[in-house]
């Protein structure tokens, strides 16, 4: 078995803080001859983890099959160590699909070898299952490792997949036992694999940002009522925590929605305004009467002057009032009351002027639902044409 340890340069990323402390954070990928545990062999664990001075890539190389078990073992103390340092603290496996593939073959491994499982004695973080939904959102054509690199303009020198490295380990392996030079060749070509892999993880939890860009990890920071070629818009802006891997644009007839790692750490929303006489509707309309020489509802009881034939009752589309002035639209209610072009239109407003803008945590529930109705109409586009 062979043991490759590596330093690596400092990191900022602010989005390992959300993870949890880096003392905790062990990022790693394993490297197996194939997908079913029991039918294949596991050749290689790597790890990145921070030691308190720097961060350290560990890897754990399987030079044949009775080497398997003793990477097992390197790898359960390790996490037992980290445990034992940060007790009562588990340590933070960082892992891509870890969840679906890498933690249960490794399970599977350990029991097959009668040493303890690690489930239950660490945390598992799946960078996957967490970026998985912005597949559509950000126009990617899947959710692959190396795509989400090429996406952040992460640059590779490896340019194997972990199948296609099923064959060279059996080509190295095979040399090895030959006593053959040459195997080392292969060997670097192995090793690169993984570390690249795991060198890039830290990079990718920056996507971690459009997550939290979405469940609404920003604060309000202002709005104003502008004109923009005679119609009202209303220009909100929000303070991210950090800036966005790369540019975030979606326009439609009703929002404008922008942020870009050049914006100041911003999220600038703005909303075309409905200027004019939109409609209220009751809910309860058989206790309403209809008005048509004066277009709107009024209650029963208070009908009593109204003669009878210029009053009928009142339909769910008829069962209204009308009020004219500036309205926002909502793609969820958050101010209330609710008023519409018509009966059974799909886009709801809300009257709006400039007092609203105080309602800080109002304000950034907006910004959610738009971010959550955004997200919905790409999917749904992005859907159909598949």
């Amino acid at each position: 078995m062979l043991e490759i340890r590596e330093k690596l340069e400092p990191m900022d990323i602010p989005e390992l803080s959300a993870i949890g402390p880096k003392e905790r954070l062990v990022f790693f990928d394993i490297e197996t001859t194939g997908l079913r545990a029991g039918r294949a062999e596991l050749y290689l664990i790597g790890l990145l983890f921070h030691d308190g001075k720097d961060w350290e890539l560990i890897q754990w190389f399987s030079q044949g099959l009775s080497d398997e078990e003793e990477l097992l073992l390197r790898f359960s103390g390790f996490l037992n160590d980290m445990r034992r340092r940060h007790s009562p603290q588990k340590p933070i496996l960082i892992s891509y699909n870890g969840d679906g593939f890498d933690i249960p073959f490794i399970s599977s491994c350990l029991r097959a070898y009668g040493l303890p499982d690690i489930k239950g004695t660490v945390l598992s973080f799946d960078l996957y299952k967490q970026l998985r939904g912005l597949k559509r959102i950000l126009g990617l054509p899947d959710m692959k490792l190396k795509t989400i690199e090429r996406f952040l303009g992460i640059d590779r020198e490896d340019s194997f997949s972990g199948g296609e490295l099923i064959s060279v380990y059996e080509r190295y392996r095979l040399l090895l036992a030959e006593g053959s030079g040459e195997g080392e060749k292969l060997l670097s070509v192995l090793l690169l694999h993984n570390a690249e892999d795991i060198r890039n993880m830290p990079t990718i939890c920056r996507m971690l940002s459009y997550e939290g860009l979405f469940s609404g990890d920003f604060s309000f920071s202002s709005g104003e009522i502008l004109r923009i070629s005679g119609r009202p818009v209303l220009d909100l802006r929000y303070s991210l925590k950090g800036p966005l891997p790369r540019e975030l644009y979606y326009e439609d007839e009703s929002y404008v929605l922008s942020a870009s790692p050049e914006n100041d750490d911003l999220l600038d929303l703005a909303v075309s305004l409905y200027e004019g006489e939109l409609k209220y509707f009751f809910a309860d309309h058989k206790n309403y009467y209809y008005l048509p020489a004066e277009d709107r509802a009024i209650h029963k009881s208070v009908a009593s002057f109204v003669d009878r034939k210029s009053r009928k009752q009142a339909t769910k589309a008829t069962c209204y009032q009308k009020r004219e002035g500036l309205f926002l639209p909502e793609p969820e209610v958050i101010f209330a009351p609710v008023y519409y072009k018509d009966y059974g239109a799909d886009i709801r407003y809300a009257e709006f002027c400039g007092d609203k803008l105080a309602d800080e945590e109002n304000m950034k529930r907006y910004a959610v639902s738009v971010l959550g109705y955004v997200q919905g109409k790409i999917n749904a586009q992005r859907g159909s044409k598949m």
